[in-house]
């Protein structure tokens, strides 16, 4: 979550810089925004059941996560017609693959030494250390973001820049063209 917020940040500097305004994205054609909030509550759901007593993580955690990565999915499959949906969907869809498979989100020991900061990197039971029985471990968090104190994955990083796509082609216009650029030639 930290990438894609300093993606999001990054992509509204560049949306200004290339002469943009942020009340542009007001503009958005969301469809179906309704699956953002399933998603929302799912997953806040799927949270809480750590607090609930042994064994209900496990037994209401991924089905309650599935739920939610599907609503997530079909929401940007709603809106392919945007910049960059297509970037983020395939990016949800990665890390979708790889929990379902393992049941949380697989984390590398390794990773979470360099940015040195491990008890914030595991938080309840949306993460597991990747090991010996990890499934699609290439999918999982073992990107180390030192200056963000976080470990992504590849689908994170897709997920990013499909979010950075669309805010930066929906915010500005495109840059000035070069001088003389159509002009006739005097001559």
């Amino acid at each position: 979550m930290p990438l894609v917020l300093a993606v999001l940040v990054a992509a509204v500097l560049i949306g200004y810089a290339r002469g943009g305004r942020l009340r542009a994205l007001a503009t958005l054609d969301l469809r179906r925004p309704w699956l953002l909030a399933v998603a929302v509550v799912t997953q806040l759901t799927a949270a809480a059941t750590r607090f609930v007593g042994e064994g209900t993580v496990e037994a209401l955690g991924p089905p309650l996560l599935a739920v939610g990565f599907a609503a997530v999915l079909l929401f940007l499959l709603a809106n392919r017609h945007l910049p960059g949906i297509w970037l983020a969907f395939v990016g949800v869809a990665l890390n979708t693959l790889v929990i379902l498979a393992n049941g949380a989100m697989p984390v590398s020991p390794r990773a979470l030494e360099v940015v040195g900061d491990a008890s914030a990197a595991l938080p309840g039971g949306r993460h597991a250390l990747l090991d010996a029985r990890t499934q699609l471990p290439w999918l999982a968090d073992v990107i180390p973001v030192p200056p963000l104190r976080s470990v992504v994955s590849v689908g994170d990083l897709v997920l990013a820049a499909g979010v950075g796509w669309l805010v930066v082609r929906v915010m500005g216009s495109a840059p000035p063209p070069l001088e003389g650029a159509g002009a006739p030639e005097q001559g």
